[in-house]
């Protein structure tokens, strides 16, 4: 089990390296081809949205499929689609073949989490944030930081060539990582695999009587709203605000990241045993706020940077007891993490759309202050109501006695 789990997490980092070397890849063909902010949100939120729609049928397919052949099959289309890209003539063209390409993500995520979810038992509840984690690292950190490196040296076409061989091997590595099976027992995973793909609207109804999971539900959306939105523009934000050099304007992104992923493999237990969680939960959401307003307001390298470590350090502790609620909390673990990664998706192709067009008509850095509005106003019915609701309980047991001893 411990060959599987090193063989599978070294699939999954150089997976979200080349994810994150694409993300780079693709935010600078468009400035390549003289795209507005709105289109170069378009392009980067085609990928997201398609990641979207595919996730419910990617479970179907999975559940009648073989991952092994569906993860080779699948990687080796993307490795052709970056060979194209880089010589295709209009923004509209990119955007359409990343939708496309994020069709085929889909399907490669939902192999990888099935595959994983099924060995978690055997791994250990311990190793629960190592996928994730470890994806962020290389999508964030590592990828951004390697896309950069390739088109600084090399050119941007070399990079979209280089991304293209990479997904080629990541088919052979997954085609001897990958089991054939998503579980021993097929028939009970395939009714599982039904019920996270198709959450209904009554059971989502039930679920949101929850308020842990309403507020789950909420910050996750906001999180992945914001998160996309500074990720697409964090280059530009580099460039354009800061006046750093081209082969130094994934620093931000790649801050953001590595600060996000710290807490997700090293904070875990710390946050989620200390006796001043709460507090910490709401103090993630107060640090993703001051981020945001340092973006709108102080235009200055460190300044960026300490907000880029802010939203990571933020991000990462907010999903970390969002997590942690949902597993304790008396619900359906598939459907909540059906609804999760769409919302989340969908949340952040909205996220980015909004933002790109935002720019356009308020200016870049307005939109981050537009955005401290939702955050604001969920801190404050959230963490605000939460403070206001202890007191009332202080005063009962006082009031307790006098009531008992009147008759």
């Amino acid at each position: 089990m411990r060959a599987f789990l090193l063989r599978f997490i070294g699939l999954t980092l150089l997976s979200g390296v080349t994810i994150g070397m694409n993300k780079v890849l693709a935010t600078l063909l468009g400035l390549h081809l003289h795209v507005s902010n709105f289109q170069l949100a378009a392009i980067s939120s085609a990928e997201t949205l398609a990641m979207a729609l595919g996730t419910i049928p990617a479970g179907y397919i999975l559940s009648r499929g073989n991952p092994k052949h569906l993860y080779a099959g699948v990687s080796l289309s993307l490795a052709l689609a970056f060979c194209v890209l880089p010589w295709l003539p209009g923004w509209q063209w990119v955007a359409l073949l990343m939708f496309l390409v994020g069709l085929c993500i889909s399907l490669r995520i939902v192999a990888m989490s099935t595959v994983f979810l099924v060995r978690l038992p055997e791994l250990g509840q311990g190793k629960a944030g190592w996928y994730k984690g470890t994806l962020i690292l290389g999508m964030q950190f590592l990828g951004p930081l390697c896309g950069n490196y390739l088109i600084a040296q090399l050119g941007l076409k070399a990079g979209f060539l280089i991304s293209a061989l990479m997904f080629a091997i990541l088919a052979v590595l997954g085609w001897h990582v990958l089991p054939n099976n998503t579980l021993p027992d097929n028939t009970a995973p395939r009714k599982q695999m039904g019920q996270s793909a198709l959450p209904g609207a009554a059971s989502l109804r039930e679920l949101l009587r929850l308020p842990i999971v309403r507020v789950t539900y909420l910050f996750e959306i906001l999180a992945s709203f914001t998160a996309s939105s500074v990720g697409v523009f964090s280059i530009l934000l580099a460039i354009r605000v800061l006046h750093w050099p081209a082969h130094h304007s994934v620093w931000l992104m790649a801050v953001q990241g590595l600060s996000c992923v710290l807490v997700l493999l090293f904070l875990g237990r710390f946050v989620l045993a200390s006796r001043y969680r709460e507090q910490l939960y709401g103090g993630a959401h107060l640090a993703i706020m001051a981020a945001l307003l340092i973006l709108g307001l102080w235009p200055s390298s460190v300044a960026y940077l300490a907000a880029s470590v802010l939203l990571g350090l933020g991000l990462g502790v907010n999903n970390l007891v969002n997590t942690d609620n949902i597993a304790r909390a008396p619900v359906d673990k598939a459907r909540v993490s059906a609804h999760l990664t769409l919302f989340g998706m969908v949340g952040g192709t909205v996220g980015a759309l909004a933002a790109g067009h935002l720019a356009d008509v308020t200016g870049l850095r307005n939109v981050f202050l537009i955005w401290l509005a939702p955050w604001l106003a969920a801190w404050l019915v959230f963490h605000g109501s939460r403070w206001l609701r202890r007191a009332p309980p202080a005063a009962i047991p006082s009031l307790a006695p006098t009531a008992e001893s009147t008759p």
